[in-house]
């Protein structure tokens, strides 16, 4: 799964109408196929997608917010792929894959003495 930070740079080449409503460094998860959909549907990285362009608007005006939000999503999300949980699976299938990236993340942190 990749993150990409956009930029409005030589958006006039681009053959759009005006200029993109994307704020400067904003980050767009993609997977590594760069589909957003395919037979199953929408795949999740379209509805972080759209939840990461409401941050400007509710409360997290920073960039660098922007990231950290993207980056912990993306781990999520490659965490449950990891471990064959559906992002939109079960309570208690995300329960136990939470249970199981909470530690991971911390002590990779720093946070939790191993």
């Amino acid at each position: 799964m990749l993150v990409h930070f956009f930029s409005a740079e030589g958006w006039q080449s681009w053959g759009l109408d005006g200029e993109p409503l994307i704020p400067e460094r904003m980050p767009v998860l993609f997977d590594d196929n760069f589909l957003f959909e395919d037979a199953g549907g929408p795949r999740a990285t379209r509805a972080v997608n759209a939840w990461l362009r409401t941050l400007p608007s509710s409360g997290a005006p920073s960039p660098n917010s922007w990231r950290a939000y993207a980056l912990a999503a993306r781990d999520w999300l490659m965490h449950l792929r990891r471990h064959r949980v559906a992002v939109f699976g079960t309570r208690q299938e995300l329960v136990a894959a939470l249970g199981s990236w909470l530690p991971r993340t911390m002590s990779s942190s720093g946070s939790v003495a191993s």
